[in-house]
């Protein structure tokens, strides 16, 4: 690396990688792409050509040894043993969320990257996004909160497609992501205990959908979150009442849905204010949540709108982890956080009733 180029190697380039990760490591000056590497030989040939990229890897272990990769970032299905390789070998460390499966396997990896001295983050894009920012300046305003409420309900997945320009794998047999899949459950069901094995869907739904919440969660009241009550509703769809500080309590409802809209904000009741942070739909550039404040005001009562600054939140988590390598600073979403997260999930789920495999 010299001393303001950082070269990134991106393992994993399937939909997230080149849809945000991609675009902002091309286009930002600390960094350049410096190896792509995915199973699928035809999707890293066309993203090689697309990005002018020479070093092509079908193997993470070699990606992680070239010398020119200075920092990975890893966008595949299963994180652990990528992320340890590359911190054994010197490499700073981007992994999108979740970080692991389970806490057992994430809690080393934490371990690792905190005694190695290089800069690791988890990639909890929401709270780099400039309205949550703001939410929280108004949050704090508020003092101790009388009640919580975080709600997600994802809409639609396939409607951004006409967005973006993606290059879909054709090569990759239909037994391998089952393979790393089922492996990955089995994890779980032993994470999980035999009482709440039955719960793997439900789980890895509160993962790939719900840890973003809980990120946000403990962003804006700490990583003391207590699980009081927790129940199932159906296959696809979870409540929880959590609690923080001293009695707070926090009322949690994740699940997907089929909205032409996103239906995600973070709801904060004070005494005499109240703040909501709308998120908007994260494949959408340049878009950051809108905040609403409700206070008081001499006529009565005041509604405020404040919109965040039009830019995207995976773009500044990117300028945010130049700045930790380049300069030294404190990564705000280190892998202790996705630790914590996993931790919290887990106690959501053995909160709910039994449910054996």
């Amino acid at each position: 690396m010299n001393d303001t180029v950082i070269g990134v190697g991106v393992i994993g380039c399937g939909e997230i990688a080149q849809l945000m990760h991609l675009p902002f490591i091309d286009e930002l000056p600390s960094f350049r792409i410096a190896a792509l590497c995915d199973i699928s030989v035809g999707v890293i040939e066309k993203l090689g050509a697309q990005y002018g990229v020479e070093a092509l890897y079908s193997d993470y272990k070699a990606l992680i040894a070239d010398p020119a990769v200075d920092a990975v970032v890893v966008c595949t299905y299963d994180h652990g043993d990528i992320v340890a390789a590359a911190l054994a070998a010197g490499k700073h460390v981007f992994v999108e969320k979740p970080l692991a499966f389970t806490p057992e396997e994430a809690r080393p990896m934490v371990e690792q990257a905190e005694a190695s001295g290089l800069v690791a983050m988890i990639g909890y894009m929401k709270l780099y996004d400039p309205g949550y920012e703001i939410g929280l300046e108004k949050i704090a305003a508020i003092g101790t909160p009388r009640s919580i409420h975080i709600h997600d309900f994802a809409g639609r997945f396939d409607t951004y497609g006409a967005l973006y320009t993606q290059v879909k794998a054709t090569d990759i047999p239909a037994d391998v992501m089952a393979t790393s899949r089922a492996a990955a459950a089995g994890r779980i069901e032993a994470s999980l205990g035999p009482d709440h094995a039955g719960y793997v869907g439900l789980y890895l739904m509160l993962l790939m959908l719900g840890s973003h919440d809980l990120a946000v969660l403990r962003g804006a009241f700490g990583s003391e979150g207590r699980v009081r009550y927790a129940q199932p509703v159906g296959d696809s769809q979870l409540l929880a009442v959590l609690e923080f500080g001293e009695g707070v309590p926090c009322y949690l409802d994740i699940g997907v849905a089929h909205y032409e809209w996103w239906d995600e904000f973070l709801h904060v009741h004070g005494d005499t204010d109240e703040v909501r942070i709308q998120f908007q739909n994260p494949y959408w550039r340049q878009a950051s949540a809108v905040v609403t404040v409700r206070e008081a005001a001499p006529s009565g009562a005041s509604e405020q709108r404040l919109p965040g600054v039009p830019d995207t939140a995976f773009r500044r988590e990117w300028k945010h982890f130049a700045d930790c390598i380049l300069n030294g600073t404190k990564p705000r979403t280190p892998l202790s956080g996705g630790l914590a997260d996993l931790d919290l999930a887990v106690a959501i789920i053995k909160a709910m009733p039994p449910r054996p495999a």
